[in-house]
């Protein structure tokens, strides 16, 4: 695999991590494994190596350990299912994938109960994730996670056509849709029980906050694009690797990567500049210090995707 040189990010933002990384980790472990999730040590060690308990524990310092373990659960959970859309190239099944968002969908919507004998692992610990969501969020946060998981599901479906159509994606639509992809917007809005961010509805959803949410789900995805970058190009089946900022800006410019590497290097500082920019504007002391926070956690994240 050719390994690509990313440029020094700028991120002026300190970092710090959750007290119980550790026994995060070792929750998340048994928890994959008692609901075979992961069949074997081997394919335990090729996720540990993903290191989902220390982005966890980057992202929501301080959070409330039951939390962050749920919330652990969940992303290692997400991972296991893009895993498996791309192993079973179910990416290009658009009737297997509907199927997939319709049974996530039947149990948080519903509330369906499922079993490991009757509806198989991934399904049987969303029912167990939700379950203790039910019984530590309200019910609008409930509402807003249900949303952001159609939203997830749409930019999939989106990257589900273009790949279809053998379409590469228009670069200024990709970066509206990005943000999505990589389910960054579930990582912002889970604040409320992760992050014990307690804020009301109109502060989240002030223009200043909103724009600073954006911007900074946007820049812990064009970090990943460049993290992730080498990973893709050797794993790609000749598509999936298109949906990378580097790779669109290459194609419309008509550049090499090492050139489009550091335009992508470019455009996530320029967010990150913004941010610093704008943040002190935001309404309100606590609204600038969520937004602060914010920014701080999403960066963290893109260290381990």
């Amino acid at each position: 695999m050719k390994l690509y040189k990313i440029p020094q990010l700028y991120c002026p933002f300190p970092s710090v991590i959750h007290a119980d990384m550790g026994l995060i980790e070792e929750h998340t472990n048994k928890w994959v494994l008692d609901f075979e999730l992961i069949t074997s040590y081997d394919m335990l060690d090729k996720y540990r190596k993903q290191k989902f308990a220390a982005m966890i524990a980057r992202s929501y310092p301080y959070g409330e350990f039951i939390d962050l373990c749920a919330w652990c659960d969940l992303n290692t959970l997400l991972f296991i299912v893009d895993d498996l859309l791309d192993e079973q190239d179910i990416i290009k099944d658009q009737e297997s994938f509907l199927k997939i968002e319709n049974d996530f969908l039947d149990v948080l919507e519903n509330n369906k109960k499922c079993t490991l004998k009757q509806d198989g692992s991934i399904l049987t610990a969303l029912y167990d994730f939700w379950q203790r969501m039910n019984l530590r969020s309200s019910h609008s946060w409930k509402a807003k996670f249900i949303q952001g998981i159609k939203d997830m599901f749409a930019g999939g479906m989106w990257q589900f056509k273009h790949v279809m159509n053998n379409q590469l994606p228009d670069l200024q639509e990709y970066i509206r849709i990005r943000q999505y992809l990589g389910a960054a917007n579930l990582a912002t809005e889970s604040l409320e029980v992760t992050g014990k961010v307690q804020l009301s509805e109109s502060v989240y959803k002030s223009p200043m906050v909103h724009k600073l949410t954006e911007i900074a789900r946007n820049a812990v995805c064009f970090a990943n694009d460049l993290f992730s970058l080498s990973k893709e190009i050797a794993q790609s089946n000749g598509n999936t690797a298109e949906f990378n900022l580097v790779s669109i800006i290459r194609h419309k410019n008509k550049i090499s990567i090492e050139e489009a590497i550091k335009e992508v290097a470019n455009i996530h500082d320029t967010e990150v500049k913004e941010f610093v920019e704008i943040a002190p504007k935001a309404k309100g002391r606590i609204a600038n210090t969520m937004a602060s926070h914010l920014y701080s956690c999403s960066m963290d994240r893109a260290l381990y995707s």
